[in-house]
């Protein structure tokens, strides 16, 4: 007797490692018809791609970044548009381009945990990528998060700012992915990302200019990283200076002096993630660069949450760097109060549909503060950043309304949900895809 669920996830594992776009989705569609679990369409999607990719080509695994971001935001999204999302993310997936030859099985050494962290931090600094995989992939027991490999691998990626700090991101976005499916073949998740580290661009200028200026201060990480008090109006106000700081030296003065003021480094973080999002908000048109910003924080605010050692303020650090730049104008356009919650939803779903940024943003801000749901809100903006396709717009829509929701959840902070509101506004319209999905789901 067959199965038809897992022969449909069989068929999707089968159809992203060829990388066609058309068969994975089918099957993906066919599978949640068949009552498979999202994470289910998840796990099969990500093996395939996992498993196929070229570790020597030095190219970021944006597609596991995107089917972590579709995971994570499924409790955001009413169950009904639930595969929204993961449709998106399959067919990112699927595009991404794969090796040629089914790359080695990878070998795992053994050893003792602490020892096989710091051997895989020096392999890591060395570009040694098949030294570095063995020795990371033995840190990695079966169905179990390990928090000391977790903390070696954010601290590896925070060194290196190649491409402008996307290798921070493709560890913690693996991390989460392969904490959404139980940590089970965590090797298979993971093995990527450490690949990238070791194989992709490479730029450790910004580390060691906070290893510097650290340097000269004579700083105590540990007593910094511990503790400390929420932000409050005169702290926030301090951040944006931070933010907006002449030079790295001054920017990363201004982070030092926070810290030492008392506020939690987590605090600080949320901070910064906010002043990322503002500068989205104020940026013309589709701006990547200054979305990518609010990526950095997101993920350098994850690892201050996620590790206890006392290296973890350097993720700090770096995301005031990645965040600095000129402070620039916001957007000041206003728009009349509709009449209720709802009508303040539609009108804000018509600025998406018609591509007005501005009143998008305006509409998210009149929304906040007339005090309605939140929840509501960001099932909107989690909604329409998954209508969009993935492909045509790199994936950014999709990973932007997980680190949106999620910031903005943290923190409060009205700037993350304007700023995906603008960026969805102002993304390119392709919702061909959706549109097509659409009646196949509901029959």
């Amino acid at each position: 007797m067959t199965n038809p669920a897992a022969d449909s996830l069989a068929d999707l594992e089968a159809a992203v490692h060829r990388s066609n776009v058309d068969a994975s989705v089918r099957a993906a569609i066919e599978a949640l018809r068949a009552q498979a679990s999202p994470i289910e369409v998840v796990r099969f999607a990500g093996r395939g791609f996992a498993s196929s990719y070229d570790g020597a080509s030095g190219v970021a695994p944006r597609g596991l970044v995107a089917l972590s971001s579709a995971a994570n935001l499924l409790p955001f999204l009413q169950a009904q548009f639930h595969p929204l999302p993961i449709l998106q993310a399959v067919a990112f997936v699927a595009s991404e381009k794969k090796a040629r030859a089914p790359p080695k099985p990878p070998l795992a050494v053994s050893g003792e945990i602490s020892h096989l962290g710091r051997s895989f931090l020096f392999a890591a600094r060395a570009g040694e990528r098949r030294e570095a995989e063995s020795i990371f992939l033995g840190m990695l027991p079966e169905g179990r998060e390990r928090k000391m490999a977790g903390d070696i691998l954010f601290r590896t990626a925070i060194e290196d700012m190649g491409e402008g700090g996307r290798k921070l991101m493709i560890a913690v976005k693996s991390w989460q992915l392969a904490r959404a499916v139980g940590f089970k073949e965590a090797r298979v998740w993971l093995r990527p990302a450490v690949e990238y580290l070791t194989s992709g661009p490479r730029d450790r200028t910004a580390f060691e200019g906070i290893l510097a200026a650290l340097g000269k201060e004579w700083v105590d990480l540990d007593a910094l990283a511990s503790g400390g008090r929420p932000l409050d109006s005169e702290g926030r106000s301090k951040i944006a200076q931070v933010a907006s700081a002449p030079d790295p030296s001054s920017c990363i003065a201004g982070t030092l002096a926070l810290l030492r003021e008392g506020y939690a480094a987590v605090s600080v973080a949320e901070g910064l993630a906010a002043q990322a999002a503002s500068k989205v908000v104020a940026a013309k048109g589709y701006d990547l660069e200054t979305a990518r910003g609010v990526m950095f924080a997101h993920a350098a605010r994850f690892v201050l949450t996620f590790s206890r050692t006392g290296e973890r303020l350097y993720a700090l650090f770096q995301a005031a760097l990645r965040v600095r730049s000129p402070p620039a104008a916001a957007i000041e356009s206003s728009v009349a109060e509709a009449a209720g919650e709802g009508e303040e939803l539609c009108h804000l779903a018509g600025a998406f549909d018609a591509r007005r940024p501005e009143e998008a943003v305006a509409r998210v801000r009149s929304y906040l503060h007339r005090g309605y749901s939140s929840s509501r809100l960001l099932d909107v903006l989690a909604n329409y950043a998954c209508r969009d396709s993935a492909v045509a717009n790199g994936g950014i829509n999709l990973i932007l309304a997980d680190v949106g929701a999620t910031e903005f959840l943290a923190s409060k902070a009205p700037e993350h949900p304007e700023a995906l509101a603008k960026m969805i506004a102002a993304s390119p319209k392709d919702q061909a895809a959706f549109h097509a999905w659409t009646p196949q789901l509901a029959a």
